[in-house]
């Protein structure tokens, strides 16, 4: 099963989905603004995927983090994860976990299709 995680109202979390459907996948979506992300899945992730990466920082959101705190990420990329956990909403979306633990952060058309054939 494909686990695709975002928010409904995001434009690349609709043209994920999108896809998936087109290519007949079955997905299972989890909505950040509704479901809290579990520690544990945040941590599967962050061995997959540079915690850079997976960090929004073009989003509403980023500016919303006070200037000191943006500043201590910069200086400490440890603290994206704690940051992530208590602010969903600064992961790059559309986060897609494939059956076989892979992990692909935004829309990428080309490796999603890798994915899907591995």
């Amino acid at each position: 099963m494909i686990h695709l995680y975002g928010i409904p109202t995001c434009g690349s979390v609709r043209k994920g989905l999108a896809w998936m459907k087109a290519q007949h996948q079955e997905v299972t979506f989890h909505n950040f603004r509704k479901e809290k992300l579990a520690a544990e899945e945040l941590d599967r992730w962050l061995q997959k995927v540079n915690p850079e990466i997976l960090l929004n920082r073009r989003g509403q959101t980023w500016r919303t983090v006070d200037e000191a705190r943006r500043e201590a990420v910069k200086q400490n990329p440890a603290l994206i994860r704690d940051l992530l956990l208590e602010m969903p909403g600064l992961i790059k979306r559309p986060v897609i976990v494939f059956p076989q633990g892979d992990v692909t952060v935004g829309v990428d058309e080309k490796l999603w299709e890798k994915m899907l054939k591995a």
